[in-house]
């Protein structure tokens, strides 16, 4: 009898970009700002969270509007 394969799910964080800015948001923790190659940056600044302020008073739909990547996938199954 052979094994048959696992299916695994795999989640990471989402990632947006809002006015030029790169973030993500994690399911536990806050946002943070991220470089252009996806590295976290050293520090949130005062301009950012008035930036985050500004993206949260936007509809939820709208928030997605700007997710470039993130979220949960399933990988493997039979």
């Amino acid at each position: 009898m052979r094994a048959g394969r696992g299916t695994m799910i795999a989640c990471f964080a989402h990632i947006y970009e809002y006015k030029g800015v790169l973030f993500e948001i994690p399911k536990t923790g806050g946002p943070w700002p991220l470089k252009k190659g996806g590295n976290p940056k050293s520090r949130a600044d005062k301009k950012f969270y008035d930036l985050m302020t500004e993206f949260n008073a936007l509809p939820k739909d709208e928030q997605e509007a700007y997710r470039v990547c993130g979220g949960c996938m399933t990988i493997g199954g039979n």
